[in-house]
């Protein structure tokens, strides 16, 4: 038997389910945990739960003691000992009662703290989400949050990992009366969100004009050109082309992260236009050496479809390779105007630095750049574009929302169920209010998934006097302003490093190291903090 104290994990909850299934498993809903006694208790941040660890001599004498805690750790709940220690009137000591699991350690390390936990050997663990991922053992006496999940979807996957035998297990959560949890979990939603500007900037890199001429429509592609027609208000003067966006520059560009960017490339793929089709990346860029100089490019270039045409379109657009050994250029581009797959055009390349008859032809083909590679539509007009833009902001914001209302929901629930103190309490209480939050988690789940999607977050008390701060926010906004003048910002940027949000452009190993400023006002509303700091840079312009 063991406890389980983890962060949140996304998997589907089931009282027989293994990590990989044979069969799909059902959702079982929350009554399922039946057996669970859930308790809530607040506790400020820094607070030091009062009673020890049990020493290994007191567990052997009594081997009934359920909680107890262990003021070093997070929290920490014992549960009964092994079968092989109550045999024993001198029971073996074990070498450890706890351990740690966290994407820290070694993989050896991680298996080795799992073999120990399922085994029965090893009765505590603290871990993070990782551990989770694979842990199908059925005797789990209990789960212990020292956190407040970010919704109650995954509190109830979570806390389904105890009690699957049928006996009775105990999930304790440790709630910040402050708001504390609620502050810094918002921080990582607004953290994902993006602005209309970047969302701007990404659509113009992906959606260049392209100088197709209306022409007859190719008999091969005219069924499926025709299946687009229904679906668009207008018929499309070229089919699709193939693009290449370079990842690393347009992070930087963008001060987005690339799984952003890559989420609102697949929402233009999911959009009922279908904008645009994600393929797998690719090394878009190709350098090209000649070790011969100028007369083997040009040689090359007779022997080369590739080479040849990428040399006479830099020649129909003025610019000349005669005295030149080496060229770069863009593999998609090419194998676009080509008509060519890239996958071809590439081997075509690498077949150069290979001679049949004398093994290496002094040319070196080099790939780089890994980019996103997308077959996009090139003749979008301005409302088109300007429809594209709108349609991811509102998705951004309606994710945004979505996040902020389900944390709000969480936050909430446990509030009105949460202990005062953590000392012992009634059994008729502790039963109570642990029925009193099964009930509303069943409210929670039988709304639909639109309604719950769509709660709006209130705005707290404590929000609204901190406008009364409005005055001293714009002071340190202009002072962080008047300190970094070389650099450039937005709002959304100096709200983020505010907020202790890290980006690609302003990354938290820099910026996290002045405390003056990061973190300041995590309990600001994110975007009213944005809003003032683009007034403050406007003013100074």
């Amino acid at each position: 038997e063991g406890l389980w104290l983890r962060w949140p994990l996304k998997s589907s909850l089931s009282t027989s389910m293994g990590f990989f299934p044979s069969q799909p498993v059902p959702w079982v809903p929350f009554f399922s945990l039946a057996s669970l006694w859930i308790l809530l208790w607040l506790l400020r941040p820094g607070q030091l739960l009062p009673t020890p660890f049990p020493t290994q001599p007191e567990l052997a004498n009594n081997p009934s003691a359920e909680e107890r805690w262990n003021p070093s750790r997070n929290a920490i709940t014992a549960s009964p000992l092994p079968p092989s220690a109550k045999r024993s009137l001198h029971p073996r000591p074990l070498p450890w009662l706890a351990d740690s699991y966290h994407a820290g350690l070694s993989a050896a390390e991680r298996r080795r703290v799992q073999k120990r936990f399922m085994s029965g050997q090893l009765r505590v663990v603290v871990a993070t989400v990782a551990f989770g991922m694979g842990l199908d053992k059925a005797d789990v006496r209990g789960v212990v949050h020292y956190n407040m999940p970010k919704d109650l979807e995954s509190y109830v996957q979570e806390i389904g990992r105890a009690g699957r035998d049928g006996a009775a297990a105990h999930c304790h959560l440790f709630l910040d009366p402050e708001g504390g949890d609620l502050h810094e979990l918002r921080r990582h939603i607004h953290g994902d969100s993006v602005d209309i500007v970047a969302i701007t900037r990404l659509v113009q890199r992906v959606f260049v004009p392209c100088k197709c001429p209306f022409q007859p429509i190719p008999c091969l592609l005219q069924e499926e050109v025709e299946e687009n027609r229904t679906r668009q208000s207008r018929p499309r003067v070229c089919y699709k082309h193939e693009r290449a966006i370079p990842i690393q520059p347009t992070v930087e560009a963008l001060d987005l992260r690339e799984e952003a960017i890559e989420t609102l490339l697949c929402y233009l793929e999911l959009h009922p236009q279908h904008w645009l089709e994600l393929l797998p990346p690719t090394y878009s860029s190709c350098r090209l050496q000649c070790y011969g100089g100028p007369r083997q490019l040009r040689d090359v270039a007779r022997s080369s479809p590739p080479v040849a045409v990428f040399l006479a379109r830099e020649r129909l657009a003025g610019k000349d390779h005669v005295h030149s050994s080496s060229v770069e250029f863009d593999v998609v581009s090419l194998s676009d105007a080509m008509g060519w797959e890239v996958v071809l055009v590439k081997r075509a390349l690498r077949q150069l630095q290979w001679d049949p008859r004398n093994g290496k032809s002094g040319v070196l083909v080099e790939f780089g750049d890994l980019s996103f590679h997308l077959r996009v539509y090139g003749d979008l007009s301005a409302e088109e574009l300007d429809s594209v833009c709108d349609f991811l902001h509102q998705r951004v914001v309606a994710r945004e929302k979505v996040a902020l209302g389900q944390l709000r929901a969480c936050f909430q629930a446990f509030q009105s169920v949460a202990f005062q103190t953590y000392g012992p309490h009634p059994v008729d209480e502790e039963e109570r209010r642990s029925s009193h939050l099964k009930a509303l988690l069943s409210d929670y789940f039988e709304k639909e998934r639109v309604e719950r999607g769509r709660e709006e977050e209130e705005e707290d008390e404590g929000l609204r006097g901190l406008r009364d701060w409005e005055s001293q926010i714009r002071a340190d906004i202009r002072h962080f302003l008047d300190i970094r003048r070389d650099e450039k910002f937005t709002g959304r940027a100096v709200a983020r490093i505010f907020h202790g949000i890290g980006s690609p452009c302003f990354p938290a190993q820099v910026y996290g190291r002045d405390r003056r400023f990061w973190r300041r006002y995590l309990c600001v509303d994110f975007h009213y903090l944005a809003r003032m700091a683009t007034e403050e840079i406007l003013a100074t312009r």
